[in-house]
């Protein structure tokens, strides 16, 4: 009986050193880092690895828009995950303020001095591009990693009739009716073979976005003062989709701002890509951090 209670304690004792790795990101502990003194902003972190990738949402999106990364990543052990609720998203604050591209860029370097990152892949999706783009413009050592970005202005050879089309679009979220614009929106993401879940995902999340921070969001994102032209002299790897109404010449015009470029066009796949072709995504991910 003392032989049977001594095995039992063992294994107690065993079990009790054993790490469990989460199965989601909702398994993760919440952490906190904070910009303009009062703004929190709420992210998650796995992994001791000595290197770093940091994962930013797009526009009324949340981290929770890369579980798919997380379960194929969480078992490469020389890696640190980043994933980042941006200020006005998420569990993040949400104060009234002006939501343009640099105070987003500068929560993200919040969180990465928070945690000692130095170089670092930056993962942006949609919003999460010019997000990252200028996290790299303000000085951050890294590469990038772009998910059917946001690009308002290119080259400065942008018509008249064309700046008018963004502008107005970037003021579509003014109003009291605006999470019925978001819905208008979402349904204008889907590629034509979008399984519903990413569509219903997408619906549940980005239409909570309260008011003032679309409409701000949207409007700081049509601003041509961040729409820089200098190439950006780092690694990078572009994945669009021409269903999000890509120009003929966008490898071209993606080369120039990227120099060292690694693109992929896909034809009918919907705007989230990440979750929409996660196989075909995240080994094109690890491959890219790889090398």
């Amino acid at each position: 009986m003392k032989q049977k209670h001594y095995f039992i304690l063992l294994l107690a004792v065993i079990l009790a050193g054993c790490s469990i790795k989460p199965e989601k990101l909702a398994d993760i502990a919440s952490e906190y880092a904070t910009v303009n003194d009062s703004v929190r902003i709420h992210y998650k972190r796995y992994g001791d690895g000595d290197k770093t990738i940091c994962f930013v949402h797009g526009f009324g999106c949340d981290l929770n828009t890369w579980e798919k990364q997380f379960k194929v990543l969480r078992d490469e052990h020389n890696l640190q995950l980043v994933f980042i609720d941006l200020p006005g998203y998420g569990e993040s604050s949400k104060p009234h303020m002006e939501y343009t591209l640099d105070f987003f860029a500068k929560a993200v370097n919040a969180v990465l001095y928070k945690e000692h990152v130095g170089d670092v892949v930056l993962v942006g999706h949609s919003l999460g591009t010019p997000v990252c783009r200028q996290v790299l413009m303000s000085g951050r050592h890294g590469n990038l990693v772009d998910i059917d970005g946001v690009y308002c202005f290119y080259d400065g050879t942008e018509t008249p009739e064309y700046v008018e089309a963004v502008n107005q679009f970037g003021h579509a979220f003014d109003g009291p009716e605006c999470s019925e614009v978001i819905a208008g929106f979402v349904t204008s993401l889907a590629g034509p073979e979008t399984p519903k879940y990413i569509t219903d995902y997408a619906m549940s999340v980005m239409p909570k976005t309260p008011q003032y921070v679309a409409s701000s969001t949207m409007r700081n994102l049509v601003e041509r003062q961040w729409w820089s032209q200098r190439p950006i002299q780092t690694k990078t790897m572009v994945v669009c989709t021409q269903n999000s109404g890509l120009d003929s010449d966008n490898r071209q015009k993606m080369e120039r701002l990227y120099p060292h470029l690694d693109y992929t066009e896909l034809t009918t796949c919907g705007h989230f890509i990440h979750m929409e072709q996660p196989e075909m995504f995240n080994e094109k991910l690890k491959t890219f951090i790889k090398e």
